[in-house]
């Protein structure tokens, strides 16, 4: 791609003001070859979220049904993303159902202990979490009020209500449980790096106008208290939370982002920005979850119909039978990458509409569903889910439709700025790449990018132990 010089000024332009909104925090924004293929795409989203906002109500005229539907997605999806929570159906039930019982967050967090939901993590998850995101925007809504530590510990409390460490400072050295190789921030250090991230976060402008430096900000503050991981857990919840009050104080949609789509992206990004300080991925993370939740700001009666869709689907035989495959799969894949000294680690998945977009023929986007590491525990592969192939749907029957999972190696490129790329046809790679679950059957489709891996139908085990073999050539042969 060539880089113009119009193109070279707005973007440098851009740089100089997101760096000069950055000063003081540990991050930036390179000005590097690579920093200026990826503002390419910041710019785009940049651009058209702003143009949307323009025409769009702010977050609180928007209609109530719609809310409730944020609401439960935020809160959802921030548990999922640690593995916590109920479903999405379970949820929201359990949100609807009860909000009308409190008069103030606090109570609502009493309203749980007394009724013993504190004694059901699961549940005591959604409760907690519902109400610390209701005591932030409560916070968030006083423009001009700081966001002092009391704030963030009383936010923590509320989260994990029913530990013991709740609301304080950790005592011992913990690790970013995506990231090993980080070393957060000590603990008899941990409240001079807070106090200090707090000074920051208070000296930025907390005036709302909607403007690119918006996400800047919610992105900066995210990574920043993510980097410290002030608490025993929690850190990740906590910290949605802190960037969507930066949001909320700039009259933008909240921060949402999506287990099965953008987990692997998003953990990706932040290892990034911890190894070197660059925020770039983020942000850019972060522009793309704004852009859904705007979209649905613009449609609110089909954002509701994809929402309701989610949770009836999620109910159906045809999705659980699918996943419950989808997981057989991944345990036969575990096994033969062991075999190789590889090994597999969950990035995402599908969530319902996803997947019945995908098998009806649309094309939501790449989720990823997994990364594969080497024995030195550096990734060398992703997983990912995408439409399958028109070539593909010509050879197999309509009822054998379902989303294809895609095989990637490892991008080694310092400027590109994809980190898993399609092996190129001279790559020398001749394994299989691309699987097709059948979960009536028990079989798979799978099939690979040069005529020596052809389409053919075999069991789960071969499926698993062919793309396995396509995984260990990636790990001696990088692309």
């Amino acid at each position: 791609m060539s880089l113009d010089q119009a193109f070279l000024e707005r973007s440098r332009k851009f740089i100089a003001s997101t760096n000069d909104c950055l000063r003081g925090s540990p991050y930036q924004f390179p000005d590097d070859e690579a920093s200026l293929h990826r503002y390419s795409q910041i710019e785009e989203s940049l651009n058209s979220i702003q143009i949307k906002l323009k025409t769009l109500p702010s977050i609180d005229g928007v209609p109530e049904t719609l809310k409730r539907s944020l609401r439960t997605q935020e809160v959802y999806e921030s548990n999922a993303i640690e593995g916590l929570g109920t479903d999405i159906a379970t949820t929201d039930t359990l949100i609807e159902g009860t909000s009308l019982e409190h008069k103030s967050n606090k109570d609502y967090v009493e309203w749980a202990i007394t009724r013993g939901i504190q004694n059901d993590s699961h549940l005591y998850d959604v409760i907690g979490l519902t109400a610390a995101r209701g005591l932030s925007r409560d916070i968030a809504a006083i423009i001009d009020r700081p966001i002092t530590e009391a704030d963030i510990r009383t936010i923590h409390e509320i989260i994990l209500k029913n530990q013991n460490f709740a609301g304080i400072y950790k005592q011992y050295t913990n690790e970013i449980s995506f990231n090993n190789e980080h070393k957060t921030t000590a603990p008899s250090d941990t409240p001079g790096a807070m106090r200090e991230f707090i000074d920051w976060t208070n000296g930025l402008s907390r005036r709302g106008y909607r403007t690119s430096l918006s996400i800047v900000k919610a992105a900066a503050t995210h990574a920043w208290l993510t980097h410290i991981h002030p608490f025993h857990d929690g850190n990740g919840r906590l910290a949605r939370l802190l960037a969507n009050m930066i949001l909320a104080r700039e009259d933008m949609p909240p921060l949402i982002l999506r287990n099965t789509y953008h987990r692997g992206k998003y953990i990706d990004a932040l290892s990034y920005s911890d190894s070197g300080g660059d925020i770039s991925k983020l942000i850019l993370v972060f522009c793309r979850a704004a852009e859904r939740v705007i979209d649905d700001m613009e449609n609110p009666k089909l954002a509701q119909q994809m929402f309701e869709e989610d949770i009836n689907l999620r109910l159906s035989s045809e999705f659980k039978n699918w996943e419950f495959n989808l997981e057989k799969f991944k345990n036969e894949l575990r096994a033969n990458l062991l075999l190789h000294r590889l090994s597999f680690r969950n990035a995402g998945g599908l969530s319902p509409s996803e997947f019945k977009s995908l098998q009806r023929g649309k094309r939501p986007g790449k989720s990823w569903w997994g990364e594969i590491y080497d024995k030195n525990g550096e990734d060398i592969a992703l997983m990912f889910f995408g439409f399958l192939p028109n070539w593909v749907q010509t050879k197999i029957e309509k009822d054998e439709h379902y989303p294809c999972l895609f095989l990637y190696p490892r991008n080694y490129s310092h400027n590109s700025l994809k980190k898993y790329e399609r092996p190129s046809n001279e790559s020398g790679i001749n394994g299989h790449s691309h699987l097709v679950l059948q979960p009536l059957e028990q079989k798979a489709y799978i099939w690979g990018e040069k005529k020596s891996a052809p389409l053919q139908k075999v069991t789960y085990a071969e499926a698993a132990r062919q793309i396995a073999l396509t995984c260990s050539d990636f790990s001696v042969t990088p692309h």
